[in-house]
């Protein structure tokens, strides 16, 4: 039943129970003024009415008997009928009516001795039924003895009169009962509108806000695009899941995974088609998990299931396999169809941790180990994971404050042209020595940075310092030599390196072409218009743009033709190994036809002996870099031995 109807039938039933009340009141007043009219009031007025009627009949009694005592031994008594006459002629002043109907006189002719056709008679009316019948004695005065009886037939307008008059008002009376009851139960009626009203207002307005309240819990505890638990809701149930893991001895595993380069589907397909993507996977994963495991959604593409009541390690490998066989098959979204893996972290309790955080850490590092691994699989939680992320930490901790106390370094590696043997560029090389010429690992940091959002200040920092080294190798008169610097994904995202570059360069009163750029294969993957736009910008100004480590990621002959390039390195690992591999050669000598057919220079990385050197200008490398050459140096020392003056 409706709300609306419920209010509705309690409505109808107080207006019932209110309109019976009053009835009952009112017929209740009714009935016992009624009874006491005519058991008590009435009565008592009918026997006051005769009280007075005998009181004036007896007064006329007096009178004829004393007109008895006149004529006592005679036999004329026509004064007695003259008086009786008199009597009945008698009216009521206010009505005109007359008072007596009729008069009976029976005289004892043993105590006054007449002629009986004389002195007895009826005059008037005796057979009324309504009359009041008086019986009047008439005593001898000597002797006090009854001569006779004088019946009065008194007219009832003594009462009838004043019980009008009582009836009147009465009915009056009741009128104004029935008015007042008539206004008390519509004020009492009102009034119980005014409430139901304000009932029913109540009523609606504590639904509507149990119904916002229902919706703020939905939206505080529920990711509003696939309906799973969000961060928040996870935090509390993981909670109340350990404890009781803990009650029952027995292991809770945490599984962290996300969907592998889901920005590529953001980027490709637009932001609807990754939400779309999003709703499946969290379906599919849901299909696959236990009645009483925990999925949410912990953010962006990452989901967290905590899998509780675990006997060993085995229950989680069989439902992590099942989550990575979920997405085999094609997810099919608007206006396309794509192919994604996932990857997963797990940690399990209590050896990896024994609180959500610790173990949630935990896991997301073991995920990323399983995408550093290949992706499209799993990763349980080790040590060797927990002193990496100690390290993470401390890195994280402490590059920022490098970055701001100058505690970073450029360092710059030569790179030579094969045909004329000259020094006509470098790679910048960032540094973060530790003291004791030891250095953290460029690319431990970097990943790093990128993964803390830092990477930008990095590169806006690398390309400042760049180009005052570049503007004090200039002042000190030393020939111009181009500076190559490298660039993030990060950068590419947020664009406001690639945007600020000519700017910084005219700040420090450089050329375009002093100031080179390189960039990752995997970065263009990611490229949109916008990107080769800003690219194309510095290409046409005459910034030199090449790819870096070309062939070791997604390579394609696409990115060659459509971006606005300057040249391509060959990956130090292919140089590496060439002199002994034939496989290695034959991709050198591919990429240098290839980037020679683009008309790029082709820059070979990793060039350690002399026989590398001899193999890169056999397969018509224009440059070389690597420590043949030189091992990467600071500024002062790269000038010295590197650059010329005029």
């Amino acid at each position: 039943m409706s709300k609306g109807n419920i209010l509705k039938s309690l409505a109808l039933s107080v207006d019932f129970k209110s309109s019976l009340l009053f009835i009952s009141l009112g017929l209740v007043i009714i009935v016992m003024t009624l009874w006491n009219w005519h058991y008590d009031f009435k009565p008592r007025l009918i026997n006051e009415a005769q009280s007075n009627t005998r009181v004036l009949a007896a007064s006329y009694a007096r009178a004829i008997e004393s007109q008895f005592q006149n004529i006592s031994g005679k036999t004329d008594i026509s004064a007695i009928h003259n008086s009786i006459n008199e009597m009945l002629l008698i009216n009521d002043p206010s009505t005109g009516e007359n008072l007596y109907f009729g008069v009976t006189l029976e005289v004892d002719y043993d105590a006054f001795p007449t002629d009986y056709d004389l002195v007895n008679f009826d005059i008037g009316t005796t057979n009324c039924s309504d009359c009041i019948i008086t019986d009047n004695p008439i005593y001898k005065r000597d002797s006090g003895e009854l001569i006779a009886i004088l019946k009065i037939y008194a007219n009832p307008v003594f009462y009838q009169r004043l019980v009008s008059d009582i009836i009147d008002d009465l009915a009056l009376m009741l009128v104004g009962i029935v008015i007042v009851l008539m206004l008390a139960w519509l004020t009492s009626n009102r009034l119980l509108y005014s409430l139901r009203e304000r009932e029913r207002s109540l009523i609606i307005e504590i639904a509507e806000r149990k119904s916002v309240e229902d919706r703020l819990h939905q939206i505080a505890t529920y990711d509003q695009l696939t309906n799973l638990p969000n961060r928040y809701l996870l935090q509390a149930d993981f909670t109340r899941k350990l404890e009781e893991t803990a009650r029952s001895k027995k292991m809770l595993a945490t599984l962290f995974f996300d969907i592998d380069h889901f920005k590529k589907i953001n980027d490709m397909h637009g932001h609807e088609a990754g939400d779309a993507l999003l709703k499946l996977a969290a379906d599919r994963v849901a299909d696959v998990t236990r009645n009483y495991d925990l999925l949410a959604r912990f953010g962006g593409d990452e989901f967290v299931m905590i899998m509780s009541n675990i006997e060993n390690r085995s229950d989680v490998i069989y439902v992590a396999e099942k989550i990575i066989a979920s997405f085999s098959k094609t997810f099919v979204l608007p206006n396309t169809e794509v192919q994604v893996t996932a990857s997963i972290g797990i940690s399990v309790y209590p050896e990896d941790g024994d609180d959500p955080s610790e173990l949630l850490k935990n896991a997301d590092l073991a995920m990323y180990r399983a995408k550093a691994d290949g992706r499209n699989g799993y990763q349980f939680f080790n040590a060797e994971m927990n002193l990496e992320l100690q390290y993470s930490q401390w890195v994280e901790t402490n590059l920022r404050e490098a970055l701001n106390n100058g505690g970073l370094e450029l360092h710059f590696q030569p790179q030579v042209n094969l045909e004329n043997g000259k020094v006509e560029s470098c790679e910048a090389l960032i540094r973060w020595p530790q003291g004791s010429n030891d250095n953290v690992n460029p690319t431990d940091f970097i990943r790093i940075a990128e993964r803390t959002g830092l990477i930008n200040e990095i590169s806006r920092w690398v390309l400042q310092e760049a180009c005052r080294h570049v503007k004090e190798w200039n002042d000190q008169g030393y020939e111009t030599v181009r500076v190559d610097i490298n660039l993030s994904g990060k950068d590419f995202a947020d664009r406001g390196v690639l945007y600020s570059f000519l700017q910084t360069l005219r700040h420090h009163n450089l050329q375009p072409h002093q100031i080179g750029v390189e960039i990752t294969e995997n970065i263009l993957l990611g490229s949109t218009d916008q990107i080769i736009k800003a690219l194309t910008v510095l290409h046409n100004a005459g910034v030199h743009i090449s790819i870096d480590d070309f062939g070791t990621g997604f390579s394609s002959l696409n990115y060659l033709k459509q971006l606005p390039l300057s040249g391509i390195k060959i990956d130090q690992s292919f140089v590496h190994e060439a002199p002994s591999n034939k496989d290695d050669l034959i991709i050198i000598q591919a990429i240098t036809l290839v980037g020679h057919g683009f008309g790029l220079d082709v820059i070979a990385e990793g060039v350690e002996t002399e026989w590398h050197e001899s193999l890169c200008k056999g397969v018509g490398c224009n440059t070389i870099q690597g420590i043949y050459v030189s091992e990467p140096l600071p500024a002062d020392k790269f000038a010295k031995k590197f650059l010329k003056k005029p």
